[in-house]
């Protein structure tokens, strides 16, 4: 990764940023780093380029964030918190196999969005790349996939110890490979039905779910 010079952190001033606080700031760095990592990818964005598309000088970015590393590993886990949030819904609703299809779906038209799915590249491809970032998005994958094991555990199967968690890693894998090959495929161009494809999805991850 290309590292940018690195000018003094400084304190943030309220009169120098839009927003009512820290975190309003901060997702507003965070924004802007996505649009850039989007167009530029993470070796051509720079510091600068996040600064200037922020609004904020290179101290305030720094204020925040030591390095690009820590801003991919900030837009990463902002997408995992969003995540185990569906988790924790699903695991309290009164069905949750209907409610894994339902979330699945609409997970399935954000995948379907090129912008989301370039930036969602962006960071897998770096993870390939750097083995500082790789360390960071596979603690987050992993705390994902616990947290998903815990939903696919309250389905009833009539399976238990070791059977019951052989299926659940497939069940997981065949739902990720769904959704994430949604994503590999928006970059190039999905051209069907949006409603459609939700609805197909949303189908497929029920048979994996319900499958004897």
């Amino acid at each position: 990764m290309k590292h940018d010079s690195h000018p003094a952190p400084v304190q943030p001033d309220p009169a120098d940023m839009p927003g009512s606080g820290p975190g309003a700031r901060r997702r507003q760095i965070l924004d802007a780093a996505e649009a850039c990592f989007r167009d530029k990818g993470f070796h051509g964005a720079s510091i600068a380029d996040i600064s200037a598309a922020a609004g904020v000088s290179a101290g305030h970015i720094y204020y925040y964030f030591k390095n690009k590393e820590e801003i991919v590993t900030a837009i990463a886990e902002t997408e995992l918190d969003a995540l185990l949030e569906i988790h924790d819904a699903v695991r309290v609703d009164h069905n949750v196999v209907d409610a894994i299809v339902a979330r699945s779906g609409d997970i399935a038209l954000q995948y379907a969005d090129p912008q989301n799915s370039r930036l969602r590249l962006e960071i897998l491809a770096e993870g390939a790349r750097n083995p500082c970032i790789s360390a960071r998005v596979h603690a987050l994958d992993r705390r994902a996939r616990e947290s998903a094991y815990r939903s696919l555990r309250l389905i009833g199967s009539g399976l238990s110890g070791d059977a019951l968690e052989a299926r659940i890693a497939v069940q997981y894998e065949l739902i990720s490979a769904i959704l994430f090959g949604i994503t590999v495929r928006a970059v190039r161009g999905i051209e069907v039905d949006h409603g459609l494809l939700k609805r197909e999805v949303m189908e497929a991850v029920r048979r994996v779910l319900e499958r004897p």
